[in-house]
């Protein structure tokens, strides 16, 4: 199965009916991906195979989530969920934020090379992050315990937003663990297409 089909077949399994351009887009950041990787080690994922069910329909998996104009992803690493989400949402703003230079060069490169206008890349801690209280959802995958996602990131959301966790198992301790000034809304179990690893979605939000 060439990597569009294998792109447009998991897409369709989630739900997700994405244009041929957007899929060409995604096979050409894939091919990106995996070229950089081999000399800056991006991700520890070498097979494509992998990397179009563990990164791209992974990432595809939050794509029902997104429903503000302004998003950050914090710990973006090569651009995931971001860079995936920026490509299926031209008409949405996304700040792909990591405090790694290699990744965000990679961004800035996918950026460019693809014509993706919609991104601005953040070399940053997100602490030093001056765009506080301006994003409708501040997502993070894999990039920290649910306190210490808090905890950097709790002035980034507008008063409507909302954090969205991308988690494996379901996370039990972190949820204990929460600071007091969230309020968890919802946790949805995500079904990933090729993946048997459980994945779950944590929405949280500021308590007034």
């Amino acid at each position: 199965m060439t990597h569009f089909a294998a792109i447009q077949k998991g897409a369709l399994q989630m739900g997700a009916h994405l244009s041929d351009k957007t899929i060409q887009t995604l096979v050409d950041y894939l091919a990106m991906l995996q070229k950089w990787n081999k000399a800056y080690n991006l991700t520890a994922i070498r097979d494509v195979d992998q990397m179009i069910s563990l990164h791209l329909l992974d990432s595809l998996a939050t794509l029902p989530f997104i429903k503000g104009g302004r998003i950050i992803d914090v710990g973006t690493g090569p651009g995931l969920p971001g860079m995936v989400l920026a490509i299926c949402y031209p008409e949405k703003h996304f700040t792909l934020l990591d405090s790694n230079g290699k990744k965000t060069r990679f961004l800035t490169q996918v950026k460019m090379e693809l014509g993706i206008d919609n991104v601005t890349v953040a070399n940053e801690r997100v602490e030093k992050h001056a765009h506080q209280g301006e994003y409708d959802h501040v997502i993070s995958r894999a990039f920290a315990s649910l306190q210490d996602m808090i905890n950097w990131t709790l002035p980034l959301p507008k008063d409507t937003g909302d954090f969205l966790a991308m988690k494996g198992v379901h996370p039990d301790k972190e949820l204990a663990d929460l600071p007091s000034e969230v309020e968890v809304v919802d946790i949805k179990s995500l079904n990933v297409p090729n993946i048997q690893a459980e994945r779950h979605m944590v929405i949280m939000v500021r308590k007034g």
